[in-house]
């Protein structure tokens, strides 16, 4: 997903990328292709760039273990300057050498694609944990043995 800069003239470009996910370097949870719907803006000090990215994932479940496939949304933009007027310490804030030609998404792609991921994973809303799973084995509490003369103290006083 690399776009070539050099003789671009001002205004609005869009790009679709398609790119294999293991080409991305996403690991084996993502199958298939990752699609990058990209708008370049390109003004005289600056270029934004606006993604629209997906790809399709397979997860386990976090309440049922059941595998699903979901896909994997994410959206983004970045800001490519030859000015070094701006932020540099924001993670979407690129200063460009007059000798950079290319812009490459990849890296960010990948990023935010995996940011993108949800904390808790469910195969659907309204999931239940299977009563096979539900089972909780009754144990018998261990009692410190140190808190055995507070326990006797406890039961005198209550008689």
């Amino acid at each position: 997903m690399k776009i070539n800069i050099s003789g671009l003239s001002e205004g609005v470009l869009v790009y679709d990328f398609v790119k294999p996910a293991i080409e991305l370097g996403l690991d084996q949870n993502f199958s298939g292709k990752v699609h990058a719907h990209v708008t370049l803006e390109k003004s005289i000090h600056q270029i934004t760039v606006v993604v629209n990215a997906s790809v399709k994932g397979v997860f386990i479940c976090d309440r049922c273990i059941e595998e699903f496939e979901e896909e994997v949304k994410t959206s983004f933009t970045s800001i490519y300057t030859w000015n070094n007027d701006g932020e540099p310490n924001d993670d979407d804030f690129y200063i460009l050498r007059k000798e950079d030609n290319i812009i490459d998404l990849d890296g960010s792609v990948k990023e935010y694609l995996l940011l993108s991921i949800p904390l808790k994973l469910l195969c659907k809303q309204n999931c239940e944990i299977p009563d096979s799973l539900n089972i909780v084995p009754e144990v018998e509490p261990v009692v410190d043995p140190r808190w055995k003369k507070l326990q006797e103290l406890l039961r005198t006083e209550k008689n």
